[in-house]
């Protein structure tokens, strides 16, 4: 999958009732939905790139320690130490 083959799906899961709750994305779901497709690195580096360029805002879970252990590995883990598991499509 290219870049732009995983903004296009990315700003079209955005946009599904059945993947977001109130408009947002978990980043794990995304995940899920492109297994087998890219590497966790360039899911990573995709994300980034998009928030980079406007497409798309990464934001943190407010509750994030209590999130299933699975869920909190899926997240994006910035080297800053953030961690983010939304994603709402600009």
């Amino acid at each position: 999958m290219t870049y732009n083959e995983f903004k296009a799906f990315v700003l079209s899961a955005a946009q599904r009732d059945d993947l977001t709750t109130h408009g947002l994305l978990p980043i794990p779901m995304l995940r899920r939905e492109c297994a087998g497709e890219l590497t966790r690195a360039d899911v990573d580096a995709f994300l980034i790139q998009m928030h980079g360029e406007g497409t798309i805002h990464l934001l943190s879970h407010v509750e994030f320690e209590t999130l299933p252990a699975a869920e909190r590995r899926e997240a994006l883990h910035l080297p800053s130490g953030q961690d983010l598991y939304w994603i709402r499509s600009l």
